[in-house]
């Protein structure tokens, strides 16, 4: 009795324990982990926009990947086919699994803008912070993250945390950018020096031209447009001003030091699980992993292997799995803005001017007509603007068609959907019940 009474404890005694351990190794709480209710505290002024800048960030490598994926920059060389979609141009798949983390981050992105920028206008109104650096960084990044959005899709919900909200629809797509022209503005206005005027002015020049091809493309059609070209007078004036502030080769580019949404950012893609590589349009084979890296495309002046291609394409490679350099927009980009414009108004002189001005810096020798003025600008694009989340619209609106584009029974393809983006995913239409029928909303 006695000996069963003595185990009967040291049983207890045992679960007990185990008991213990398992509350112990369970019941974990997060340092990092912050209440809702201490955002309203104005210290979090700065935490708050390094938060944007981060969740900024990783929607940037997502969508990158698959910019790159669904145009001929990237090419399908794994085993994860919801890659070998998006290669194949079947964008239009609202179920395809890339798709849902794209729009998942886009939303949270888009989400985490409204609220810090508002925050912190908060506290600056309120005299609660004196300092508007970080209201100025929060614009910028809001200004990133509703442009990148327009670029990227046909459709998006402004949902509110637990309340949905309905589809706005593509031809009110356009209203992302114009928010983001606000934010920028809004940033210009408390700028003060050069170089943060150079960004704003430089990216403000960006998202005007995207704005302008969106609206050739919108609504979406069976062939590419008679006139490709765009010549926005505002994106000309922003791009001239910027020009002036910033150096020869001045850039404004993201440099990310996390992880980006875990492995489906582009560095990711490219360099840890290879589901991609450079595109066979670029490269001299994109499924060799020794000719992946060096790039074919030859310059239309030399015919030889482009070196500014060669460097871009080196650096990617370079950034390693993890996380690298976003490149936001830099001063070729907005020389090629101001040629296009200049050949769009029939001014051939200028246009030369400004395509030279891009080609001098990497020594390259001078354009003088010896092809097309338009092959030629359409040439500069493809090879300065690598891996920058413009080439889907810019070959839909001259006419350029990747070798791997497919029709598809089911879906909206590029192939034969001239300006088609991505749609809103499977997991938001499951999760929205405004999605599929706006009269469904709660009111």
């Amino acid at each position: 009795m006695a000996a069963r009474r003595a185990g009967g404890v040291a049983a207890g005694a045992s679960l007990l324990l185990v008991m213990s351990a398992c509350q112990s190794l369970l019941d974990v709480k997060n340092p990092n982990n912050v209440d809702e209710s201490a955002l309203a505290n104005p210290a979090a002024a700065a935490a708050e926009a390094n938060g944007l800048l981060g969740t900024t960030t990783r929607m940037l490598g997502t969508l990158t990947a698959i910019h790159g994926e669904a145009s001929d920059e990237l090419d399908w060389v794994g085993s994860y086919d919801a890659v070998g979609e998006l290669d194949r141009g079947v964008i239009g798949d609202y179920v395809n699994q890339m798709l849902a983390g794209a729009f998942s981050i886009s939303g949270t992105a888009r989400y985490l803008t409204d609220m810090t920028i508002a925050r912190i206008e908060g506290f600056i109104a309120d005299g609660k912070v004196l300092s508007k650096t970080d209201l100025l960084r929060s614009y910028v990044y809001g200004a990133i993250v509703y442009s990148t959005i327009a670029d990227t899709f046909d459709d998006f919900a402004f949902s509110d945390k637990t309340k949905p909200a309905p589809a706005i629809g593509r031809t009110n797509m356009s209203q992302l950018y114009d928010k983001a022209i606000g934010f920028l503005d809004k940033a210009y206005a408390i700028a003060t020096s050069n170089t943060d005027k150079y960004n704003i002015l430089a990216l403000r020049a960006r998202i005007k031209h995207g704005k302008a091809v969106w609206k050739m493309l919108t609504p979406t059609s069976k062939t590419a447009p008679a006139n490709p070209l765009v010549a926005d007078a505002g994106a000309t004036a922003d791009a001239t001003a910027a020009i002036a502030l910033g150096t020869a080769d001045a850039a404004f580019d993201i440099v990310v030091n996390q992880e980006a949404s875990g492995g489906e950012n582009v560095w990711g893609h490219l360099n840890g699980r290879q589901e991609d590589a450079p595109g066979q349009a670029y490269v001299v084979n994109s499924r060799s992993t020794i000719n992946r890296w060096i790039v074919a495309l030859k310059d239309p002046i030399t015919n030889a292997p482009d070196t500014r291609l060669q460097a871009r394409i080196t650096a990617m490679k370079n950034f390693g799995s993890l996380a690298g350099t976003v490149w936001m927009t830099n001063t070729r980009e907005l020389r090629l803005i101001l040629a296009e414009a200049a050949l769009a108004g029939g001014n051939t002189t200028e246009f030369t001017n400004q395509i030279n001005q891009v080609r001098t810096l990497d020594a390259k020798p001078a354009f003088s007509g010896q092809i097309d003025n338009l092959e030629m600008l359409k040439y500069e694009r493809k090879v300065e603007l690598w891996m920058m989340r413009r080439r889907l619209m810019d070959m839909y609106r001259f006419g350029i068609k990747d070798p791997l584009w497919q029709p598809d029974a089911n879906f909206p393809s590029a192939f034969d959907t001239v300006g088609l983006l991505f749609p809103i995913s499977q997991p938001e239409r499951l999760a929205n019940p405004c999605i599929m029928d706006a009269s469904k909303c709660s009111k």
